[in-house]
């Protein structure tokens, strides 16, 4: 009679042929399992990705993230994540937004391509956009975008919003009217000035806090203050101070643009 042979396995204990034949068994079965769960059932993160779009926006404009219209053919339903949270998803005809405090109104998400539009965009929207789409008949798809919101337009647009032509003696204050009535508490307003385009202002309603004033050229220093209509007020002016000026104010329903061509005399 044949005695059983023993042998010491990895795993720290005496077992024969068959327990070894049984054991490994069970580790391919596990490790399948394991592999399965993190492609195709856990939410998208760091698993199954199937592709990493790059996306670069200016702060206080809008941004859409448009999905492979090959990958949303015959989809049953779509989802959003902002990082790991669901913030968009339809189904059917059917969608809804889920508003999270950092959006406040911005998101529009269309049921037909996926598509997802993010409006006024500030900094803090910089981060990982996940898309699962989900089909009847085979595994989801996911996408990720990486969008990086870069902080204020370095560019206002000239050919964008009336202009206006001011003379001011050296010496008077002027102010830079907007005409905007009443702000409604998420906007963006930036101020340049000079054909550098250098800026010189800007306030985040939004944020709460107070306006900036950039001097890096120590042009401007102490005598530029913004009203709360983003309206620019420059105290004691000087022929140094003419020049074309540009204001962007962004919110989450419409973009505003302006220009001023202000020239200061000498007295």
């Amino acid at each position: 009679m044949t005695m059983p042979v023993k042998v010491v396995t990895e795993w720290g204990y005496f077992c024969d042929p068959v327990c070894i034949k049984l054991n490994i068994s069970q580790i391919v079965h596990a490790l399948m399992s394991l592999i399965f769960e993190k492609l195709f059932v856990y939410p998208p993160g760091v698993f199954g990705a199937d592709e990493v779009k790059p996306v670069s926006v200016m702060e206080g404009d809008f941004v859409t993230l448009n999905p492979d219209p090959a990958k949303i053919q015959g989809f049953v339903k779509i989802q959003w994540r902002f990082g790991e949270k669901l913030i968009a998803q339809t189904k059917g005809t059917e969608s809804s937004i889920e508003y999270e405090d950092i959006f406040r109104d911005r998101l529009q998400l269309d049921h037909q391509t996926g598509s997802l539009t993010i409006k006024n965009m500030r900094t803090k929207h910089s981060a990982l956009y996940q898309l699962q789409i989900d089909y009847s008949d085979t595994v989801p798809s996911y996408i990720q975008f990486s969008v990086t919101v870069k902080e204020s337009p370095a560019v206002i647009d000239s050919a964008k919003g009336e202009m206006k032509l001011m003379s001011v003696k050296e010496g008077d204050p002027v102010i830079l009217q907007t005409d905007v009535p009443q702000l409604t508490g998420d906007e963006l307003i930036v101020w340049r000035f000079g054909d550098e385009e250098k800026l010189i202002a800007k306030h985040d309603i939004e944020a709460k806090s107070p306006p900036l004033y950039y001097e890096t050229d120590e042009r401007f220093r102490d005598r530029l203050k913004l009203d709360q209509t983003g309206s620019l007020t420059i105290t004691n002016t000087r022929t140094t101070d003419s020049g074309v000026y540009k204001v962007k104010i962004s919110s989450n329903k419409q973009t505003l643009y302006k220009r001023f061509i202000v020239t200061v005399s000498g007295e």
